[in-house]
């Protein structure tokens, strides 16, 4: 054996010597747990990173590829229940672009590619089938992009065309649509496929649609459009506009009052109805020359009773004689100005607004209530004369809530001190005890090298007495000392142990203090 390496074997086996068979089986199971978690990091390091490669698979589908990926050894894994196929993030495009060679995946729907099939022997229902099948498809394929759909079905229900029918039938819809964990459709998305499907079919209005969820909800009836299980768009509308309201109050009544002094709701009527409204007229400008103008003229001059004249006619002779009379009418068409006046009515208009003010009664003494109902109805847009109005109040408030929570946090953070100061005061009691430790042993392995260096002095005398007789009382005195010496040595050697590597030690020795406990 080497010499470099004879020293550090006997000092570890007198090491092992000296420790206990307990010690001995908790070292090893420390360094089995050490090796097996080098090993697990190793691996944990070394594995690729997965990227999808595709989501939301039929089950057709993922069969097809997890057999193309077998084919070509490239290492994969499943996910949501076998919808989502993982492969190492540098492979995610040349598998995406090799599948794609392969027609994976082929899907359930192939939309309008189902009309390239169709052959020359096809018939008038085989026709009108598949072309209600490819609606369906991109119908479905279309509301698959919506963020939050996992998928779709779509069901369309076409009516007959009949020559003599005096009112078509409408065409209707339903649509199942399965939904994401934690995602719940707002109205405005609930219309949103509701006019998507309705706006693809011709003939077909938004109220034909039926929309529900995977868990049988109905979020949107035919006829009714969208439910509560969707939310309504016209209150959280009004809602929205409420606590902007509320906002603006807020901010005043905390500068005034203080935070947490004073508490405003606000209530909006809104008015959802649209109207259109068309008025139309006329104004003549004075001056303004006429478009057209005629001028009629007329005259008769005779004897006798005139046969026939204008009732009320000037110049016209009663009875015999001669007669005449003199006509003359002019006609004017003047311009005039035409106004057309068309309102649309944007649904959303403020009917009513009701405020309410609560005040601490603490702190509202000092505070003239007057003041606060005209600033809070400035901060909101009140009306009076459009029936709004405010209220408000003093009152006692309820702290106990607050003062309970307070008193919770303030003993949480004391909880948190001391145990931060145990467990500080925990460690330096382990440090000291430590460094005591180490100090004791190194002393006494001082200690005990000088003896052993003078008993090892006179160790050549021993043995040579040794040889001469064994049964000499005094040699046998001298074998004691020369015992003693040799585990002096031993604990010299741990000395040193303890000097070169005192971090191993300390480990050591709080794994012995713990098997002791």
């Amino acid at each position: 054996m080497p010499a470099a390496l004879a020293g550090p074997l006997e000092r570890i086996r007198t090491t092992l010597s000296t420790i206990s068979l307990g010690q001995k089986i908790v070292i090893g199971l420390l360094l089995a747990g050490l090796l097996l978690g080098g090993v697990f990091f190793t691996r944990w390091i070394t594995a690729p990173t997965l990227s999808p490669l595709f989501s939301n698979l039929a089950s057709t589908d993922a069969s097809a590829i997890v057999e193309e990926l077998n084919a070509e050894g490239v290492p994969y894994e499943l996910a949501d229940g076998g919808q989502t196929v993982m492969v190492a993030q540098d492979k995610v495009y040349d598998m995406r672009l090799a599948m794609s060679g392969k027609g994976l995946p082929a899907g359930n729907e192939t939309g309008y590619s189902l009309l390239d099939e169709q052959g020359i022997t096809t018939s008038e229902f085989q026709q009108q089938v598949s072309y209600q099948r490819a609606l369906e498809g991109e119908l479905s394929n279309t509301l698959k992009a919506l963020d939050g759909v996992r998928s779709a079905v779509v069901h369309v229900a076409l009516p007959k065309e009949d020559v003599f029918a005096t009112e078509d039938d409408q065409p209707t819809a339903s649509v199942l649509l399965d939904l994401a964990p934690g995602t719940n459709l707002r109205g405005e998305q609930i219309q949103a496929v509701t006019h998507l499907v309705s706006s693809s079919i011709e003939g077909m209005s938004p109220d034909s649609v039926t929309v529900a969820d995977s868990t049988g909800a109905v979020l949107s009836a035919a006829g009714g459009g969208a439910t509560g299980a969707a939310g309504d768009a016209q209150s959280e509308q009004e809602q929205a506009y409420e606590g902007r309201l509320a906002a603006n109050a807020q901010q005043i009544l905390d500068r005034v009052a203080g935070p947490g002094n004073a508490v405003v709701s606000v209530r909006a009527d809104l008015d959802f109805s649209q109207r259109d409204t068309t008025t139309e007229s006329y104004q003549y400008n004075e001056g303004t020359p006429a478009l057209s103008e005629s001028t009629t003229t007329e005259s008769y001059t005779g004897t006798g009773t005139a046969v026939g004249g204008v009732l009320g006619a000037e110049d016209v002779a009663a009875g015999g004689g001669e007669s005449a009379y003199d006509k003359e009418s002019t006609t004017s068409n003047n311009a005039v100005d035409k106004t057309v006046e068309t309102i649309a009515g944007a649904p959303g208009a403020v009917e009513r607004l009701t405020v309410s003010v609560v005040m601490d009664d603490a702190t509202a003494g000092a505070l003239d209530q007057a003041t606060i109902q005209d600033l809070v109805g400035n901060a909101v847009g009140l009306d009076v004369a459009r029936g709004d109005a405010i209220t408000v109040a003093a009152m006692a408030f309820d702290t106990t809530a607050a003062e309970q929570a307070a008193a919770d946090l303030a003993a949480a953070r004391e909880a948190e001190k001391t145990a931060q100061m145990w467990s500080m005061i925990k460690t330096g009691g382990i440090a000291l005890g430590i460094a005591l430790l180490v100090l004791i042993v190194w002393l006494r392995s001082r200690r005990n090298r000088e003896e052993y260096e003078e008993l090892e002095e006179e160790e050549p005398e021993y043995e040579r007495i040794q040889v001469e007789s064994v049964r000499d009382p005094e040699l046998d005195d001298r074998a004691a000392q020369l015992a003693v010496a040799q585990r002096e040595r031993v604990r010299g050697e741990i000395s040193e142990m303890v000097s070169d590597r005192p971090d191993e030690v300390a480990t050591m020795l709080r794994g012995w203090f713990a098997d002791a406990k």
